[in-house]
């Protein structure tokens, strides 16, 4: 494909090229709006598993371990005993931040009725605040995961430098 001269007509193939290439461009800026909120919606499914699946596999972990009578033998053992549960309250939170994607709200100055010349420009422009809306919430859901993941490293920590408990034998 040649460079036109300015002033030149496009050639048949390229005209058919260009307006396929417009074509193509214009779909996706119609679409991106609705694959934005989509993807969004995707994403914050997948932190609900994720967060799920932790707070399963940490609480397995705890009940089916001698943790708490590691803990608890530590002078101010209730203390790390809160430590060790502050990732299960970073999960509830950040699984309450991803379920907020999924809230339906009603958005306001949006009427899906109105036939009017600009109200694709209304629909349009509150598809943009509910995707930047649900993306806050998935960004504050991922900020705690993130967080949780500093808790269980200090909590591995705190774990490692525990003393291990001394088996009581009873005197025979």
């Amino acid at each position: 494909m040649t460079t036109p001269v300015q002033g030149q007509q496009f050639d048949p193939d390229e005209e058919k090229l260009l307006q396929g290439m417009t074509e193509h461009w214009r779909t996706v800026w119609n679409e991106a709006p609705v694959q934005a909120l989509t993807r969004v919606e995707d994403a914050a499914k997948q932190m609900i598993v994720v967060t799920t699946g932790l707070q399963g596999l940490y609480i397995a972990i705890f009940v089916f371990s001698n943790i708490r009578a590691q803990v608890m033998a530590v002078p101010g053992g209730v203390l790390i005993l809160l430590l060790f549960f502050t990732p299960v309250v970073c999960w509830l939170v950040s699984l309450w931040y991803a379920t907020r994607v999924f809230v339906p709200r009603v958005r306001l100055g949006v009427n899906f009725n109105e036939v009017s010349a600009g109200a694709w420009r209304k629909f349009k422009d509150a598809y943009g605040r509910a995707s930047e809306e649900k993306l806050r919430w998935l960004q504050f859901s991922h900020r705690w995961l993130i967080a949780s993941f500093v808790f269980v490293l200090i909590a591995i920590v705190v774990l490692v430098l525990l003393p291990t408990p001394t088996p009581t034998t009873a005197p025979t």
